[in-house]
């Protein structure tokens, strides 16, 4: 199974969804034997703006025999889907492989954009010596994913005297 799935059974065969009726996955089946696993899953065409948000839940399974890796990467190459193309990374959860430092709870996490121009953001899984007979990599899933345009207000200002502090068109 090398792409990203989604899951939603009741009952849940490994955990439930944070929200909704569904949640995307992927885990060590990402590939065979032992090896340098490299799965993205990617959003839409977005445009950026510096100080937009992407916030969303992941976890593991309750009892972790492998740890797992996640990393938030983002691509201002248009509508590109080439991974040599997203080669800025805001966050990386369990960047170390420690058995305790993905969670296995749903917990949220939130990443301000820091860059501008038309592109992708994507959900990156790559443990290395990962696979059915790796050292690392078991279960992941993401759920609740929201993009939020920063929505800092225009002001355009007035530099006459005859400007008012706090009042419109002060700047």
């Amino acid at each position: 199974n090398p792409d990203w799935q989604v899951r939603g059974e009741v009952p849940a065969i490994v955990f439930e969804q944070f929200e909704g009726d569904e949640y995307a996955f992927a885990n060590y089946n990402t590939s065979t034997g032992s090896n340098n696993l490299s799965n993205y899953l990617m959003s839409p065409v977005v445009t950026f703006s510096v100080g937009d948000t992407v916030s969303f839940y992941t976890r593991t399974v309750d009892f972790v025999g492998f740890p797992d890796k996640l990393e938030f990467v983002i691509s201002t190459n248009g509508a590109s889907t080439s991974p040599a193309d997203f080669t800025t990374s805001l966050l990386t959860i369990n960047g170390e492989l420690s058995l305790t430092g993905y969670p296995s709870v749903w917990t949220q996490y939130t990443v301000t954009i820091n860059s501008t121009g038309s592109g992708r953001f994507a959900f990156w899984y790559n443990p290395p010596f990962g696979g059915p007979l790796g050292n690392n990599s078991d279960y992941i899933g993401v759920d609740a994913v929201q993009y939020t345009a920063n929505s800092a207000p225009s002001c355009e200002p007035d530099l006459t005297t005859g400007a008012v502090p706090n009042q419109p068109g002060y700047g």
